[in-house]
């Protein structure tokens, strides 16, 4: 086919898929709206949730871009393993500035990264950090929506802002075309895969990443100052786990299509299992549309 017209046929695909999410999920808060009375209505600042994410200081020369998955199993391990420290040895240095990017790979990941924008920008990489190391939890169970719910309150998120938050057709566009631009523009089909830049220039990309000296050694190369003192490593001692990329066509099992609606009661406040099950369904639509923007290496 040529890459024109198909490139067309997925923006307007993914198009149809955003406007179906925004609908449904509309009409199920509308519908749950009567019920709602634990907590006041939440309108979600679009323009703030939608700013970058950036770990460190703005103006430092070197930026590492992050597209990772919240459900990618081998990013909750980058987050645990290397990012402190990258932190440590060129962060918190003022060197580098790390900015995450959405690249969901399936439909759980995508209302998980919709929720951690709803966030303010000062408490987003807290929430990241604690999404990523609690994974295995919400992500495998029963409800796992209701589980990632639970662990955003930890976070200081109410269940009004998270049912408002997945519920945000600005903030579904904006993932769905900044994951389409990665894939189309940059050549992203895994996760985690990084950039080194420094200015405009790309020095290095790495989309298999196994060892943390992959990382400072591309940094060393970009510019920045190799540390006299290397940060341990926090994971030294447990089970090793290989961090290479994920792909972006890849769908876990286990992750459910639809979460069970809860019988409503007048009393019982926002009817958000309804809710939330209803947005992951529409979402389902983004989901297989996902697999036609994979490219090959």
């Amino acid at each position: 086919m040529n890459l024109h017209l198909r490139n067309s046929l997925v923006r307007n695909s993914l198009a149809v898929a955003v406007v179906a999410a925004g609908t449904m999920t509309g009409a199920l808060v509308a519908g749950a709206a009567s019920a709602q009375t634990a907590d006041a209505p939440v309108t979600i600042d679009v323009a703030a949730a939608t700013s970058p994410r950036v770990l460190g200081d703005t103006k430092a020369p070197i930026v590492v871009d992050e597209y990772a998955s919240f459900t990618c199993p081998h990013c909750a391990h980058f987050e645990e393993a290397f990012l402190p420290r990258l932190k440590a040895d060129f962060i918190d240095t003022g060197q580098v500035q790390l900015v995450f990017h959405d690249f969901p790979l399936d439909q759980l990941a995508f209302a998980a990264e919709m929720a951690a924008r709803c966030l303010p920008a000062d408490r987003y990489t807290a929430a990241k950090g604690l999404i990523f190391k609690t994974q295995a939890q919400w992500e495998h169970a029963d409800d796992p929506l209701k589980a990632l719910q639970q662990t955003l309150r930890l976070g200081g998120m109410s269940d009004a802002t998270f049912t408002a938050c997945l519920s945000s057709k600005p903030l579904q566009d904006f993932i769905t075309q900044s994951r389409l631009d990665a894939s189309e523009k940059l050549g992203v089909d895994g996760t985690p895969t990084f950039f080194i830049k420094k200015g405009d220039a790309v020095v290095e990309k790495i989309d298999n990443l196994r060892e943390y000296s992959q990382l400072s050694d591309a940094l060393v190369k970009a510019g920045a100052k190799a540390p006299a003192n290397p940060a341990p490593d926090p994971t030294a001692g447990t089970a090793a786990q290989p961090a290479a990329a994920t792909p972006a066509a890849s769908t876990p099992a286990s992750t459910p299509a639809s979460t069970p609606a809860p019988a409503a009661s007048a009393s019982s406040g926002p009817n958000t299992g309804m809710i939330v099950g209803g947005i992951v369904a529409a979402l389902v639509v983004l989901g297989g549309l996902f697999m036609l923007t994979r490219r090959k290496k």
